[in-house]
């Protein structure tokens, strides 16, 4: 009863400090939900339409304007309209008018009427991958279909049933067929990722800075020594609070958000919610055994705040581990986010079950086993530096 009575108390005090603390305020009940929709609106189409793009035609001819009309229907184009040569082109690209612009060169036509193979030049504005990808895509979608309907033509002038030129012009035919996120969009393959690294920075951020502010104004030691399970009283006590509230906004960017800006939860819900409540569990002892060590709230803040891209880019979401240097890839082992991100991109994307994540599950309860055992390790270091007894420097 009295190390509920404990674990209660730290509770509330918990709650007290994230009231009357701004920061810690704003950055676990407001930020969270804000982050979310605000980041996530950038993202709200996925995709780039309407690319602007041009034309140089030196060759002036029924093909290329006929070509050209085609590009203008595609829905990733919006054609600019034509140039007056390359330099103009290159010009407009440097000046950021254009996305990418086509040369036809004088005598395309009449190349491709003799089946000779005629020669185009697209020039893209590479520097903006995701836009000069879609648009290299769009163009040579359309090269691909007129150049299929000029051979077929041509076998059939010569003789050659339709089926059978049809079998000539693709002798190979690869139907591709995406499985997950099947428009391909960057959106809806950066957002899962960002939501939840969200949720785990303003956890850590937050958290964080409530044990540093304990430790910056002595509250530490009254918290471990006001019973002799001081120490599990203070970490359940001061995680309580932060599991009841982040896994509610687990519920409601399940429930919610996802389904909001249009992203799937395909997976096993339970599956969802084991997995993310061992992580957020995991990343809290983490941001505790880290705050034992900084005295100072505002240090925690900084050092803290600059977590997030080197934790997102080692997970692996956005690059594969394996192309990483070695010493990387066992970095990228000891933090959480790596089974996380791959766990919930199975479960939300791939839907997945639970025998899909069992890996990443058993990952994530290791680390949260081993950074239990230093948590309580450094809090009785702590606890008996602060007693007076003499262990060294803490």
């Amino acid at each position: 009863m009295n190390n509920r009575k404990s674990i209660m108390s730290v509770f509330g005090n918990e709650l007290k400090i994230v009231v009357g603390d701004h920061s810690i305020l704003l950055t676990v009940v407001i930020a969270p939900l804000l982050y979310a929709f605000f980041l996530g609106s950038i993202y709200l189409n996925k995709d780039i339409d309407q690319i602007r793009f041009a034309v140089v035609d030196y060759d002036n001819s029924k093909t290329s304007r006929m070509l050209t009309r085609l590009l203008s229907a595609s829905q990733k184009i919006e054609m600019a309209g034509y140039l007056e040569g390359y330099g103009d082109g290159v010009k407009k690209l440097m000046d950021l008018e254009l996305e990418g612009f086509l040369v036809f060169t004088d005598g395309f036509e009449k190349e491709l009427m003799k089946m000779e193979g005629a020669n185009l030049n697209l020039y893209l504005n590479t520097t903006r991958f995701l836009p000069s990808n879609d648009l290299n895509m769009a163009v040579n979608k359309v090269m691909l279909t007129v150049g299929s309907g000029i051979r077929l033509k041509y076998y059939e002038v010569n003789g050659i049933n339709p089926r059978r030129a049809m079998q000539l012009i693709n002798p190979l035919l690869a139907e591709v067929k995406p499985i997950y996120n099947t428009t391909n969009s960057y959106g809806g393959f950066l957002l899962p990722g960002l939501f939840f690294l969200i949720l785990q920075q303003t956890l850590l951020i937050g958290l964080g800075e409530s044990v540093s502010r304990d430790n910056e104004k002595g509250l530490l030691k009254s918290y471990l020594n006001n019973s002799p399970f001081g120490i599990l009283n203070y970490i359940f006590g001061k995680t309580g609070y932060y599991i009841f509230l982040y896994l509610a906004y687990l519920v409601i960017f399940t429930a919610v958000i996802f389904p909001f800006f249009g992203l799937p939860v395909a997976g096993s819900v339970v599956s969802i919610f084991v997995v993310g409540t061992t992580f957020l569990i995991t990343v809290m002892l983490l941001t505790m055994l880290i705050g034992t060590f900084i005295k100072s709230q505002v240090r925690m803040m900084e050092i803290l705040a600059f977590t997030s891209y080197p934790f997102f880019l080692l997970s692996g979401y956005s690059w594969p581990i394996s192309a990483m240097p070695q010493p990387l890839q066992w970095l990228a082992t000891i933090i959480p986010t790596t089974p996380m991100m791959e766990a919930m991109k199975r479960l939300y994307v791939m839907g997945g079950t639970w025998n899909d994540v069992t890996h990443q599950f058993q990952h994530l309860i290791i680390l949260m086993l081993l950074t239990f055992v230093l948590l309580t390790w450094r809090l009785d270091f702590v606890k008996r530096r602060l007693a007076g007894v003499e262990v060294g420097c803490g």
